[in-house]
């Protein structure tokens, strides 16, 4: 009799653990959130708190270019959902991701109306500018919201939170940026163009491939337009960049916008903050071009 009840009781908590695992709260397989570069890492944990685990897929390399390992193959099929910005940047990806049910992917460049100031039209490093990070915290918090229930009011809270963070550092940063607007800026990326522009400080890039109303480094050069200013290019800093900066006059500085560098418990606002403390370092050494250059942009 004893040994019965014992049964029954394991098999009742063995039904109740099937249970809740079928909840519609309970994460597929092993219900992490994966997402495709760090900056997406950043913000998402920002949104996931403790209910989800985050985990970065492409921690090194370049996104454009990046074909997952088998390792990273098997953990995008058990992901509970596959955050990526799309094919535009993660091209490669873009095969294998095909593979995964449309409902366990979010493709950000197909949510939201993302603000685009000063950026080439189109281009997918939008997570560049603070206000874009809102917009894309908040897309996160209301699938996972859909796709847990039970934990949605936690998501939506944390986005509104994170937004109001997002405002305020919008406006750090383009406080920070207003003086160096006549600064001449060669970028070896667009991408950058997400990150000044919202100041209204223009950047060019290398051979032209900017957006509508900007002009290649070198026809700059050619027309006498760029006496001293600075070259950003990507990190980690090679002798390339630093060779085509010398060309044209410019200091150079290599910005960090994947994070590759930040340590291992950064949050967004770091990467923000170090892209901006290593851009000064390089505007901060070129002389004062008008005497306005310091007024506040919220005077305006």
């Amino acid at each position: 009799m004893i040994a019965t009840k014992r049964l029954n009781a394991l098999l009742t908590a063995v039904a109740l653990l099937a249970i809740a695992a079928c909840s519609d709260d309970a994460p597929p397989a092993d219900g992490a959130l994966v997402v495709s570069v760090r900056p997406l890492a950043l913000i998402a944990r920002e949104i996931a708190g403790d209910e989800l685990e985050v985990r970065e897929l492409i921690r090194n390399g370049d996104p454009h270019h990046y074909a997952p390992s088998v390792s990273d193959r098997a953990m995008l099929e058990r992901a509970a959902l596959v955050v990526w910005l799309g094919p535009g940047m993660e091209s490669v990806l873009a095969k294998q991701l095909s593979q995964v049910p449309a409902e366990r992917q979010l493709l950000l460049l197909e949510q939201g109306e993302y603000e685009m100031k000063g950026a080439a039209s189109g281009d997918p490093h939008v997570w560049l500018r603070p206000r874009n990070a809102a917009i894309i915290g908040a897309v996160m918090a209301e699938r996972l919201a859909l796709q847990y229930p039970g934990a949605a009011e936690n998501f939506r809270r944390r986005a509104r939170d994170f937004s109001r963070q997002m405002a305020n550092l919008q406006k750090v940063l383009d406080r920070a940026l207003w003086a160096y607007r006549d600064v001449p800026i060669v970028v070896t990326h667009d991408a950058y163009g997400h990150f000044f522009g919202n100041a209204g400080v223009v950047t060019s890039a290398l051979g032209g491939s900017g957006g509508e109303n900007r002009r290649g480094a070198r026809t700059m050069l050619a027309l006498g337009e760029v006496e001293d200013g600075c070259l950003f290019g990507e990190a980690p800093a090679n002798d390339r960049d630093r060779q085509v900066a010398e060309n044209l006059g410019l200091r150079y500085v290599a910005l960090d916008p994947l994070g590759q560098q930040l340590a291992g418990d950064a949050r967004y606002t770091d990467l923000i903050q170090a892209l901006l403390g290593d851009a000064r370092r390089c505007l901060g050494e070129v002389p004062d071009q008008t005497a306005d250059s310091a007024k506040d942009p919220d005077s305006q």
